[in-house]
Protein backbone atom coordinates (compact mmCIF):
# COMPACT_ATOMS: atom_id res chain seq x y z
CA UNK A 1 0.00 0.00 0.00
CA UNK A 2 3.18 2.43 0.75
CA UNK A 3 4.35 1.81 -2.76
CA UNK A 4 0.78 2.28 -4.20
CA UNK A 5 0.54 5.67 -2.09
CA UNK A 6 4.01 6.70 -3.13
CA UNK A 7 3.60 6.62 -6.88
CA UNK A 8 -0.18 8.33 -6.63
CA UNK A 9 2.31 11.39 -4.89
CA UNK A 10 5.31 10.74 -6.95
CA UNK A 11 3.18 11.10 -10.40
CA UNK A 12 2.24 14.76 -10.00
CA UNK A 13 5.95 15.80 -9.20
CA UNK A 14 7.50 13.38 -11.72
CA UNK A 15 5.27 15.77 -14.44
CA UNK A 16 7.83 18.39 -14.01
CA UNK A 17 11.09 16.27 -12.85
CA UNK A 18 11.11 14.12 -16.06
CA UNK A 19 11.16 17.00 -18.40
CA UNK A 20 14.21 18.64 -16.23
CA UNK A 21 15.69 15.07 -16.44
CA UNK A 22 15.89 14.88 -20.21
CA UNK A 23 17.46 18.42 -20.48
CA UNK A 24 19.80 17.99 -17.47
CA UNK A 25 20.68 14.51 -18.86
CA UNK A 26 21.52 16.12 -22.45
CA UNK A 27 24.11 18.66 -20.91
CA UNK A 28 25.67 16.05 -19.26
CA UNK A 29 25.72 13.15 -21.75
CA UNK A 30 24.39 14.32 -25.16
CA UNK A 31 26.53 15.36 -27.93
CA UNK A 32 24.71 16.33 -31.13
CA UNK A 33 23.05 19.51 -31.71
CA UNK A 34 20.12 18.16 -33.40
CA UNK A 35 19.93 15.68 -30.44
CA UNK A 36 19.44 19.25 -28.56
CA UNK A 37 16.47 20.38 -30.66
CA UNK A 38 14.72 16.70 -30.44
CA UNK A 39 15.23 16.91 -26.43
CA UNK A 40 13.68 20.48 -26.27
CA UNK A 41 10.66 19.11 -28.68
CA UNK A 42 10.30 15.93 -26.23
CA UNK A 43 10.77 17.38 -22.87
CA UNK A 44 6.91 19.61 -23.64
CA UNK A 45 5.75 15.94 -24.98
CA UNK A 46 6.94 13.88 -21.60
CA UNK A 47 4.95 16.48 -19.50
CA UNK A 48 1.71 15.43 -21.08
CA UNK A 49 1.84 12.32 -21.30
CA UNK A 50 2.70 12.28 -17.40
CA UNK A 51 0.68 14.70 -16.77
CA UNK A 52 -2.43 12.73 -18.97
CA UNK A 53 -1.27 9.96 -17.17
CA UNK A 54 -1.78 11.43 -13.76
CA UNK A 55 -5.28 12.90 -14.26
CA UNK A 56 -6.21 9.46 -15.82
CA UNK A 57 -5.09 7.73 -13.10
CA UNK A 58 -6.34 9.86 -10.64
CA UNK A 59 -9.98 10.80 -12.32
CA UNK A 60 -11.48 7.38 -10.37
CA UNK A 61 -13.19 8.74 -7.18
CA UNK A 62 -12.01 5.22 -5.11
CA UNK A 63 -8.10 6.61 -6.16
CA UNK A 64 -8.82 9.75 -4.91
CA UNK A 65 -10.47 8.66 -1.56
CA UNK A 66 -7.95 6.32 -1.03
CA UNK A 67 -5.02 8.27 -2.31
CA UNK A 68 -3.30 5.00 -3.57
CA UNK A 69 -3.36 3.65 -7.66
CA UNK A 70 -4.04 0.16 -8.77
CA UNK A 71 -1.05 -1.98 -8.74
CA UNK A 72 -1.50 -2.16 -12.98
CA UNK A 73 -1.33 1.44 -12.66
CA UNK A 74 2.19 1.47 -10.73
CA UNK A 75 3.61 -0.51 -13.09
CA UNK A 76 2.12 1.05 -16.11
CA UNK A 77 3.63 4.52 -14.21
CA UNK A 78 7.26 2.73 -13.44
CA UNK A 79 8.14 1.20 -16.73
CA UNK A 80 7.11 4.61 -18.45
CA UNK A 81 9.17 6.58 -16.10
CA UNK A 82 12.23 3.98 -16.15
CA UNK A 83 11.72 4.59 -19.83
CA UNK A 84 12.29 8.02 -19.57
CA UNK A 85 14.66 8.06 -16.82
CA UNK A 86 16.93 5.20 -18.95
CA UNK A 87 16.40 7.67 -22.50
CA UNK A 88 17.88 10.68 -20.42
CA UNK A 89 21.16 8.83 -19.94
CA UNK A 90 21.98 9.07 -23.95
CA UNK A 91 23.39 5.69 -23.93
CA UNK A 92 23.83 3.16 -27.02
CA UNK A 93 20.65 1.69 -25.53
CA UNK A 94 18.64 5.51 -25.21
CA UNK A 95 16.27 4.10 -28.50
CA UNK A 96 15.45 1.01 -26.59
CA UNK A 97 14.60 3.10 -23.44
CA UNK A 98 12.40 5.24 -25.71
CA UNK A 99 10.66 2.25 -26.92
CA UNK A 100 9.53 1.13 -23.59
CA UNK A 101 8.43 4.37 -22.64
CA UNK A 102 6.03 5.13 -25.81
CA UNK A 103 4.83 1.26 -25.77
CA UNK A 104 4.06 2.03 -21.93
CA UNK A 105 2.35 5.76 -22.55
CA UNK A 106 -0.17 4.35 -24.71
CA UNK A 107 -0.56 0.91 -22.33
CA UNK A 108 -1.14 3.70 -19.24
CA UNK A 109 -3.62 5.65 -21.60
CA UNK A 110 -5.38 2.38 -22.50
CA UNK A 111 -5.23 0.82 -19.03
CA UNK A 112 -6.65 4.47 -17.46
CA UNK A 113 -9.39 4.51 -19.84
CA UNK A 114 -10.13 1.44 -19.21
CA UNK A 115 -10.21 1.76 -15.61
CA UNK A 116 -12.64 4.77 -15.75
CA UNK A 117 -15.08 3.38 -17.96
CA UNK A 118 -15.53 0.33 -15.36
CA UNK A 119 -15.79 2.73 -12.45
CA UNK A 120 -18.31 5.03 -13.86
CA UNK A 121 -20.04 2.51 -15.24
CA UNK A 122 -20.33 0.84 -12.12
CA UNK A 123 -21.24 3.72 -10.27
CA UNK A 124 -23.63 4.75 -12.23
CA UNK A 125 -25.22 1.00 -12.33
CA UNK A 126 -25.18 1.66 -8.21
CA UNK A 127 -26.93 4.69 -8.55
CA UNK A 128 -29.30 3.90 -10.71
CA UNK A 129 -30.48 1.11 -8.79
CA UNK A 130 -30.71 3.01 -5.39
CA UNK A 131 -33.12 5.57 -6.74
CA UNK A 132 -34.39 3.96 -9.99
CA UNK A 133 -37.14 0.98 -10.32
CA UNK A 134 -35.71 -1.78 -11.54
CA UNK A 135 -36.91 -2.26 -15.12
CA UNK A 136 -40.02 -3.86 -15.31
CA UNK A 137 -41.62 -5.57 -18.38
CA UNK A 138 -44.47 -3.53 -20.09
CA UNK A 139 -48.41 -4.37 -19.35
CA UNK A 140 -50.92 -5.20 -21.81
CA UNK A 141 -52.49 -2.28 -21.99
CA UNK A 142 -56.03 -1.54 -24.22
CA UNK A 143 -55.63 1.41 -26.40
CA UNK A 144 -55.95 4.88 -26.15
CA UNK A 145 -59.05 6.73 -28.07
CA UNK A 146 -57.04 9.79 -28.94
CA UNK A 147 -60.56 10.51 -31.28
CA UNK A 148 -61.24 11.50 -34.46
CA UNK A 149 -58.21 12.03 -36.95
CA UNK A 150 -58.77 13.89 -40.20
CA UNK A 151 -56.03 12.88 -43.00
CA UNK A 152 -55.74 15.30 -45.39
CA UNK A 153 -53.87 14.03 -48.24
CA UNK A 154 -51.37 16.11 -50.44
CA UNK A 155 -52.10 17.66 -53.72
CA UNK A 156 -50.35 16.60 -56.77
CA UNK A 157 -49.88 19.45 -58.97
Amino acid sequence: MALRRAFFAWQFAAAAVLPLWLLLGYAVWGASVGGLLSVVLLAPLVLVVELGLALLFSARAGVRRSRALDLPAVGVLAAYQVGVIGFGFFGPASAWFGLLAAVAAIGGFWLGGRLLVRDVRERMQATMTAFGRPPQAPAARAPIDAGEYVVIKPSSR
